[in-house]
């Protein structure tokens, strides 16, 4: 007879190891789900760990890591609600933001671990998509997550773009549940997906209301039935657009010594004369000829595999004529445009690489094999390598703006970091009175992350600055690249800045104080 305690223990021990045999059956039979994440997230991993303790991307510095500070140093509900006060999808943040919480872990660590884990949730939904929305086979559907794992453009997207990707992501989840939802479990997808979808990104959102109604229409004059599922979730994404768009409400722009700049609200841009960030066009020339090469540069790898194995398929279908109505709204209308008409061209990079991974398949073997080779050196050049020695496809001038030459890079370029973090050290250590330090948002990120001793206020155009009011400070400080190194402009200093401290490529310069306010 087996004594009660050592049957105790081997009941106690059985538990956790029937848990391990039942997760390996799980694991076994859903190795194709598994691989859909695990793939994309190892991938995108590579280059966070060769990065080390700094960060990727451009939205990752200017954005999202000051953003878990001030989780951090001012609290969750706050902070979100800063996000809410100026419109802006919130998902994304509330996600980073409980992670600070529960973690307090350093804002760069955080937002380093998000980029990989949401880039495995893409290739999760590009799995399931295929699958359920195309009708695909697991290994067809495996192929396309390899193959869009290491295409350039959803790389891109991994490197800054958290919202896109997270929204993206339940996009292509509701998607899949159009025109399935015949019981009540099928429709509490298809609404939690698209409200995910919405709550994730403005762009999403967008391409949501788009497909969803061009869809509800085609069920309409194909099958003269209304369906109602989709014409919700038309009704959810037409009023967030609106929220977002700031058409049903104006949010109040915070306190700032700043001039306000003229930014473009709603849902119509002027792309000629604007002055913001990467939608600097001198002439009317200079933005189709950026319109040109990037879409060159986004499909000239695949374009010839999406034609030859192009099929008919309405959701693809519709997603097609949505991204290239709001992406070709730049060439037909400049002056009033669809906003951000190079991530909506990025988004119609997706349904390209569908319909390549089906001209791959249709492939002999050996070109198979070439085809597959060359995407895997495009993605890995692009993943790992320096600047020094990018690829020479990812560093031309007119596109370098939108898709950097790899991966290994942020605001200022990993080299740099340590430099900016020294600047900022140093203008805590000297504990100016009554100072404030502005920055572009190339450094605002930087310096909202390091500099505690002041207030820091980012702008976008230097005229900001000079027209702003900064009487009331002693000094007025501005973190940029040093006199002529780095990516150094004069012309995005304000007037008469100064420069009183330079390490390495990293500049410290003081700007002369505004007017006195008037009475």
């Amino acid at each position: 007879m087996v004594p009660p305690v050592i049957d105790r223990a081997r009941r106690a021990l059985d538990r956790p190891i029937q848990l391990l045999r039942s997760l390996g059956r799980w694991s076994a039979a859903h190795r194709y789900l598994l691989l859909s994440f695990v793939f994309p997230l190892a991938v995108r991993t590579i280059p966070e760990i060769l990065a080390g303790p700094w960060p990727l991307g451009f939205d990752t510095v200017w954005i999202y890591a000051p953003f878990v500070k001030d989780v951090e140093t001012k609290g969750f509900v706050p902070s979100v609600q800063g996000v809410l006060n100026v419109q802006a999808a919130p998902l994304v943040y509330a996600l980073l933001g409980l992670v600070a919480v529960a973690t307090n872990g350093a804002p760069f660590a955080i937002t380093k671990a998000a980029a990989p884990i949401l880039y495995g949730f893409l290739g999760l939904s590009l799995y399931v998509f295929s699958r359920r929305g195309l009708g695909w086979d697991r290994e067809k559907a495996v192929l396309l997550v390899g193959v869009s794992t290491l295409y350039f453009v959803p790389l891109r997207f991994s490197w800054d773009m958290y919202k896109n990707t997270l929204g993206l992501g339940f996009f292509l989840l509701a998607l899949s549940e159009i025109g399935r939802t015949s019981g009540s479990r099928g429709k509490a997808s298809l609404f939690a997906f698209s409200i995910l979808s919405i709550l994730a990104s403005e762009l999403t959102t967008g391409l949501l209301a788009g497909t969803a109604l061009l869809l509800l229409v085609w069920t309409k004059v194909a099958d003269r039935r209304w369906d109602f599922g989709c014409a919700a979730v038309v009704a959810f994404a037409v009023a967030a657009l609106l929220f977002y768009g700031h058409v049903i409400v104006h949010p109040v722009p915070a306190a700032s010594p700043l001039a306000p700049f003229p930014s473009q609200t709603g849902f119509l841009y002027n792309y000629v004369t604007s002055n913001e960030d990467v939608y600097v066009y001198p002439t009317l020339l200079d933005l189709y000829a950026s319109v040109g090469a990037l879409a060159g540069l986004l499909f000239a790898p695949i374009l010839p595999l999406a034609i030859f194995g192009r099929f008919w398929e309405k959701r693809l279908v519709t997603i097609c004529i949505v991204l290239g109505v709001t992406f070709g709204s730049v060439l037909v209308s400049p002056f009033v445009a669809i906003p951000a008409w190079h991530r909506w061209l990025y988004m119609l990079v997706f349904p390209g690489l569908i319909f390549a991974t089906t001209g791959i398949l249709r492939l002999n073997r050996s070109a198979r094999a070439v085809v597959l080779a060359a995407l895997v050196l495009l993605g890995a050049t692009f993943v790992a390598m320096p600047d020094d020695l990018a690829l020479p496809y990812y560093t031309f001038s007119e596109t370098i703006r939108y898709v950097p030459p790899n991966l290994m890079r942020n605001t200022v370029g990993l080299q740099d970091s340590p430099d900016v973090v020294a600047v900022a050290g140093w203008v805590n250590e000297q504990h100016f009175p009554n100072a404030v330090m502005v920055a572009d948002i190339w450094f605002n990120g930087w310096a909202r992350l390091y500099v505690d001793t002041m207030p820091v206020y980012g702008f976008i155009d230097p005229v900001q600055v000079d027209h702003g009011n900064f009487s009331g400070y002693d000094h007025v400080f501005m973190i940029y690249w040093a006199a002529g190194l780095g990516g150094y402009q004069a012309g995005r200093l304000p007037s008469g800045s100064v420069q009183v401290l330079s390490i390495g490529r990293i500049g410290l310069y003081e700007i002369p104080r505004g007017p006195s306010p008037g009475p």
